[in-house]
């Protein structure tokens, strides 16, 4: 069975993660599976050639000693915080629904989880910032960037704060992926009836115009209340204003396209755009 696969750390958007993860079960009717990954930044190890060549051997073997029994207790630190991340999650989210949670911990690489677990995930969701954000941002603004990039699921990426989702904005340069995220959401998504606006950036020719009705008319079709805007400009600023002006709640991207938007999922600009709208992010690959 399909599951929506939460990753959670220790974050302050671990509780916002819990929160977008209880909204989507519950309109979904699916089991989450929480999921904890332990980082290799954890599994600390001590060579031989770290030390001093001074030392006798006598004394080099006490010392590695040493620091073998404390990578020892730090790792077992770790999976005990680890569990106690997850216990707490799972009892938050158990507090505001019945869907069923199960809580995984994992050793490794976050990259190596979401494709090791995809063959169970209908979608995955992950906060917009870690742990450690306030010492590596660049880092993890790469982390988030690959880890999107990684995903062939959609991935909800939580804001710092839930609030209630009625307005989602799709921007739609009529590229193969925005084309299947139309396709997703008429074929039942957690955004199923929701309002939605659709935003595409470019020139206001004929071919435009027509591209964006069409899709338009296909997400009516499926039930949508849809709102077309045409507008010209920077796709980034572009963006950011109409998730402002429009009072979007949630605004959806497909992983890469034609167009500039492709850009927004290379480098910093992912983070950019982000922080810039203050609003989750469902992005469909």
């Amino acid at each position: 069975m399909e599951k929506i696969t939460v990753f959670i750390d220790g974050s302050s958007y671990a509780e916002s993660v819990c929160d977008h993860a209880v909204w989507a079960a519950q309109r979904l009717e699916t089991p989450v599976s929480l999921v904890h990954v332990l980082g290799r930044r954890n599994e600390i190890s001590s060579q031989p050639g770290d030390l001093s060549g001074s030392l006798k051997l006598g004394a080099r073997t006490e010392l590695l000693n040493k620091l073998s029994k404390l990578d020892e207790e730090r790792a077992l630190l770790g999976r005990e915080r680890g569990r106690a991340i997850l216990d707490d999650a799972a009892a938050r989210m158990r507090a505001q629904t019945g869907i069923e949670i199960t809580t995984r911990l994992r050793s490794g690489d976050l990259i190596e989880a979401i494709k090791e677990l995809e063959g169970e995930t209908r979608f995955a969701i992950i906060g917009k910032r870690g742990e450690a954000a306030g010492f590596a941002k660049e880092h993890l603004g790469s982390n988030l960037d690959r880890s999107v990039r990684t995903s062939n699921r959609p991935v909800l990426v939580a804001s710092r704060a839930f609030k209630p989702i009625n307005r989602f904005l799709l921007a739609y340069d009529g590229s193969p992926a925005t084309g299947r995220a139309i396709e997703r959401l008429c074929e039942g998504s957690v955004l199923k009836g929701l309002e939605c606006h659709l935003l595409t950036v470019g020139s206001a020719t004929p071919a435009n115009r027509s591209q964006l009705t069409a899709a338009a008319q296909r997400l009516r079709g499926a039930g949508f209340e849809v709102t077309e805007h045409l507008e010209t400009g920077d796709p980034e600023t572009i963006i950011s204003k109409a998730v402002a002006t429009h009072g979007i709640d949630l605004l959806v991207l497909g992983k890469s396209g034609h167009t500039r938007l492709r850009q927004l999922f290379i480098g910093s600009t992912t983070l950019d755009l982000m922080r810039t709208c203050l609003v989750p992010v469902l992005i469909f690959p």
